[in-house]
């Protein structure tokens, strides 16, 4: 086997029209004026394409040299955004369809007729013209919600050409079925095309074992799948509990004569995954995930480096997440690489977002096998999910009607369990959840996780406990919750206001009036903004945007704690909305698209510490003459004791030492538990004003005297 590497290019690209279309694959053809572009990427990246929804035609030139007798020739593409059509030396070779889906196309004939040749694509990725019956599965690099609307269309992958012996794979997939320290099971699978019936040995290898599987093949298509146990492996741990070695997996496929056809290399790592009730275990190690979700890390996936992929993973441990939610769409390679690499686990969706056409399910579950194909080596991707909020979305409620979720819907009921099912057949090793932001519903009440939007769509962010008390199922895993923000940005503020223009076209602004087209471009949930917030209400867009900030910080740290609270009962976790931004938008990030934080980065990494004292329930509007009561409640996700700690309390009114009472308290901390330490109590009896709680809680780390302190502030009267 020999891989001839990368197309050289240069690539030229031109926007179709009839007469382009017709004639392009032609080589009588002339591209001399065809604007020049780079492979992989999309086409939004260049500014002669940056507002085009396609279809756009790609050509290039390239050489071959001869094959030797018995040796075949394939063009690899990894990636044509959405459709393509591929021509040779203007003879037809295929279809592909799937933004990460690689195809084979095999050129052995035209190969040995020629040396020279014309590749040409004809790359086709319409518009969404209905969110709710989509065609394409071009998910969140698409459309989504708090994601503005671009074309992800172009050749996002690498286009190479790959000479083989007689027996290619077509397709093949390692997954690790279990990990223990005595032995793992490696389940590898293969789709070989062989040129005639014949015998051939896939040969494995692995930490030192040499694996070898004969198999007889018929001519052309074969599936060949087999397994290997691997003997006192070292198990890759989240970065929480454990080390991430990673090893090299080889597989190779010779023909009867010993000489290789054909070869793939993984790099994987040794773990098993359980969920129950999402409640998670690896290796048998109980975790709670805190996490985000992540957006395309770029509206142009193919600039993603493996640099910028590190950064946005050190920016989530830093903030104390320990999963990220790759939502809606498969992300850049060098995420994945990333993830395994420091230990930081995966929540993978399928590229589904939204509602969609009935003709899609077969393609859905085609594309559902093709992602684990893909993806299936990685030990860091720990859960499958086959669509992310599949039904509509109602900006007017929180938490959508329990009835309206437990009625079938074509996107709920058919689509998602054909995709559901397509990935347990793929990978038996993984749980699989067939979608996100849907409530409980028969017949499988365990097979969902919600997305709740107190303090956003409606209601108060302190409401999510109460919900969560009342519909406990409701919170085994919350998806999706937070609130939109306006990132601190001084060039989009100062295009929020609505623009007019004087009599001598100069523009001038005209607060409180915002533009609602160009905040609805950047994502925002504008209807939201101004009902949550209105502009009216501030002196200015810098005070307006200062204020959203200000909410989604205090919200995310009063609902994060309220889910920790809650560990394991029910809640296994959650995915905050969302790390970041992948192109200028107004979203519910925690960083904008240039990585630079907002408040609510400083509060989740507060609230996400793997040891906090927090209030249950917080202390924030307080009724006046009532009694204050509230507990401290110690949260330790560490995997060791705390022998001896003391915790702090101070309770006032106005700083008032009349209107104060103070508590402390000592005893020990269980490993990954929620300590109930004790209970204040504060009579108001005619006081007005703000309140404050001061909560401490020290105790001698393994550094050195810790000191962890949590405040809240809140007033009487205000609701």
């Amino acid at each position: 086997m020999k891989s001839n590497g990368a197309l050289p290019g240069p690539w030229r690209a031109a926007v179709a029209d009839e007469s382009l279309r017709r004639d392009f694959p032609s080589e009588n053809l002339s591209d001399e004026t065809w604007t020049e572009v780079t492979v992989p990427g999309s086409w939004c990246g260049h500014p002669e394409f940056a507002d085009v929804d396609g279809p756009v035609l790609y050509r290039t030139r390239f050489p071959t040299t001869p094959l030797d007798a018995g040796r075949r020739l394939f063009l690899r593409l990894e990636g044509i955004a959405y459709q393509g059509d591929v021509w040779l030396d203007g003879s037809y070779l295929g279809p592909t369809e799937g933004s990460f889906v690689p195809h084979l196309l095999e050129i052995t004939s035209q190969a040995r007729v020629r040396s020279e040749h014309l590749l040409a694509v004809e790359v086709a990725c319409p518009p969404v013209a209905d969110p709710d019956a989509k065609r394409t599965l071009t998910g969140t690099t698409q459309t989504g919600r708090g994601i503005p609307e671009v074309n992800p269309g172009g050749i996002v992958g690498h286009v190479s050409l790959h000479e083989t012996g007689p027996v290619p794979f077509l397709h093949t997939r390692m997954v690790c079925t279990q990990a223990t320290e005595s032995v793992a099971t490696l389940a590898l699978r293969a789709v070989v095309h062989s040129d005639r019936p014949r015998a051939a040995v896939f040969r494995t290898r692995v930490l030192g074992i040499d694996h070898r599987h004969q198999q007889p093949l018929a001519g052309g298509e074969n599936r060949v799948e087999w397994t290997i146990r691997v003997p006192r492996p070292p198990l890759w741990w989240p970065a929480t509990l454990g080390d991430q070695p990673l090893h090299d997996v080889e597989v190779a496929v010779a023909t009867e004569d010993g000489l290789v056809s054909d070869e793939v290399f993984w790099r994987t790592g040794f773990r098993s995954v359980r969920m129950r009730n999402h409640i998670w275990s690896v290796n048998g190690e109980r975790l709670f995930l805190c996490g985000a979700i992540v957006p395309p890390l770029a509206a142009d996936l193919a600039r993603v480096t493996a640099d910028t992929a590190a950064n946005d993973v050190a920016a989530a441990r830093n903030a104390g997440l320990n999963l990220l939610r790759v939502t809606g769409h498969v992300s850049s390679p060098h995420l994945y690489a990333e993830a395994d690499r420091t230990g930081m686990l995966l929540w993978q969706d399928t590229s589904l977002t939204g509602g969609y056409h009935r003709a899609v399910r077969p393609e859905a579950a085609r594309q559902a096998r093709e992602m684990v194909d893909l993806l299936g080596h990685h030990p860091s991707i720990v859960v499958w999910c086959g669509h992310d909020a599949p039904g509509p979305i109602d900006r007017t409620r929180a938490a959508p009607r329990i009835l309206d979720q437990q009625k079938p819907t074509w996107n709920r009921t058919v689509l998602d369990r054909t995709v559901r099912r397509a990935l347990n057949q793929a990978d038996p090793s993984r749980p699989v959840i067939s979608h996100s932001g849907v409530l409980p519903n028969l017949p499988r009440l365990d097979d969902a996780d919600s997305n709740l939007w107190f303090g956003w769509y409606s209601g108060r962010r302190g409401d999510l406990a109460h919900y969560l008390d009342r519909l406990p199922r409701a919170g085994r895993f919350v998806s999706a919750f937070g609130s939109q923000s306006i990132p601190d940005d001084p060039e989009l503020l100062r295009t929020l206001s609505e623009r007019t223009t004087d009599h001598a076209g100069n523009y001038s602004t005209a607060w409180p009036a915002v533009d609602a087209d160009r905040l609805t471009a950047l994502g925002a949930e504008f209807d939201v903004l101004v009902r949550r917030f209105p502009p009216g209400d501030r002196s200015d867009a810098g005070a307006w945007a200062e204020a959203t900030r200000r909410h989604q910080a205090s919200l995310l740290r009063i609902q994060i704690e309220a889910l920790r609270l809650r560990k394991y009962r029910p809640t296994g976790g959650f995915a905050i909305d969302r790390l970041l931004d992948g192109s200028p938008a107004i979203s519910g990030s925690l960083m904008d698209h240039y990585r630079r934080p907002k408040p609510a980065l400083e509060a989740v990494a507060a609230a996400c510490a793997p040891t906090v004292i927090v209030a249950d329930p917080p202390v924030e509007a307080v009724a006046p003459r009532s009694i204050i009561r509230t507990r401290a409640v110690a949260i330790h996700d560490g995997r060791l004791p705390i022998e001896s700690c003391r915790v702090d309390a101070v309770l006032c009114v106005n700083d008032n030492p009349s209107r104060t009472t103070e508590r402390s308290w000592g005893g020990a901390l269980e490993p990954d538990s929620v300590t109930h330490i004790g209970t204040l109590e504060l009579d108001l009896g005619d006081a007005t004003g703000a309140v404050s709680l001061e909560l401490t809680l020290s105790f001698d780390g393994p550094d050195g005297p810790t000191v962890i302190s949590n405040k809240y502030l809140g007033r009487i009267g205000v609701d």
